[in-house]
């Protein structure tokens, strides 16, 4: 079997395409990563010849779809943007999400009409959420489903304390202005005055404090998660609004094993005991100073929520969902046995 993975850039579905990779490597699953913007779809089809593509909606244009014409036997699976009930509530000039365009719309449907393909879309969202924000494609026989962010094992695992990375708060991270939105009211006064908390931020993109760092290797991130403290998880505007969505952070640093500290969204309860939410930015404040005077109770939540998704949101838990819906039962089940054994110990 071989899957091929489109891939369209370094944020966040992308490392989430990734994890994928990883794991279906792990499980002797011949998988590639295809660079859409830099090699075509052509090229890419006719090198691998896969009999699982998962790609985007949003990606999709004439070559890549005449390629899905000519493989009838290939599984299909989209990445899409919203179309269902719930964006009648969305204020699209205040909140950035990805909507499903109607030319998106129109060549899926046409696709489903004389491939039969894809077999599914996909969204980051809950199950719960995307009964709201997707169910829509069920009306041109598409079904949509949940495929929520994950921790790559292959990168996260055996994280290990570094003096060099010790702070209070460890952050990584963009900043941008709709971001900033949420960064500006809970993360930034905690860097004002310096010095009142040792913090450390590195992302791909300057912060305007004094506390970024730059750039941190990919392989120092999971060290950052366990020498920090408190890694925050501060979510997007819409995300806040809605509670619907349940962003890649999150996941990485409770696999490492660090201990955190997130804004209020609906969606990130699934966590439970391991994570602490903060309702206001002073609230954030507040279980921030409480928490760096606890650094047992930091230990006993970190190992809660690592516990979590350990045992239910890995690459493995993605990709067994993604054969499941693909209809390759056994091979699903084998994968999951197969990571509940190998994890126990991780």
């Amino acid at each position: 079997m071989k899957v091929m993975i489109s891939s369209d850039g370094g944020h966040a579905h992308f490392f989430q395409r990734s994890a994928w990779a990883n794991a279906f490597r792990a499980c002797n699953i011949e998988a590639h990563l295809w660079d859409c913007k830099s090699v075509t779809a052509f090229d890419a089809f006719d090198m691998i010849e896969p009999d699982i593509f998962l790609g985007q909606a949003y990606n999709l244009d004439d070559a890549t779809i005449k390629c899905i014409y000519e493989r009838p036997h290939l599984k299909v699976g989209l990445r899409a943007g919203d179309w269902g009930d719930y964006q009648k509530l969305v204020d699209r000039e205040k909140f950035n999400i990805l909507f499903c365009s109607n030319k998106e719309k129109e060549m899926l449907k046409k696709l489903k009409d004389e491939t039969g393909k894809p077999d599914f879309v996909h969204i980051h969202y809950n199950e719960k959420a995307v009964k709201q924000t997707h169910n829509y494609f069920e009306s041109i026989g598409i079904k949509p489903i949940s495929l929520m962010m994950c921790a790559d094992t292959t990168i996260y695992s055996q994280a290990v304390f570094d003096e060099k990375l010790a702070c209070d708060i460890g952050f990584v991270g963009g900043y941008w202005p709709y971001k900033a939105q949420v960064m500006d009211k809970y993360l930034l006064p905690l860097l004002d005055p310096m010095g009142k908390y040792s913090c450390k931020i590195f992302g791909n993109q300057a912060w305007p404090v004094n506390q970024y760092c730059g750039l941190i290797e990919d392989q120092d991130v999971k060290n950052l998660f366990v020498s920090a403290k408190i890694c925050p998880n501060l979510s997007e505007p819409h995300a806040q609004e809605f509670g619907i969505d349940v962003n890649e952070r999150i996941f990485k640093i409770l696999y490492a094993g660090g201990f955190c500290i997130s804004d209020n969204v609906e969606s990130y309860n699934m966590f439970g005991d391991g994570l602490i939410m903060a309702d206001s930015p002073q609230d954030f404040q507040e279980k921030v100073d409480y928490y760096l005077k606890n650094e047992d109770e930091r230990k006993t939540i970190s190992s809660i929520g690592r516990k979590i998704v350990k045992e239910n949101h890995t690459g493995f838990h993605r990709i067994a969902s993604i054969l499941k819906e693909l209809g390759y039962i056994n091979l699903s089940n084998s994968i999951l046995k197969s990571a509940k054994e190998a994890l126990e110990n991780a």
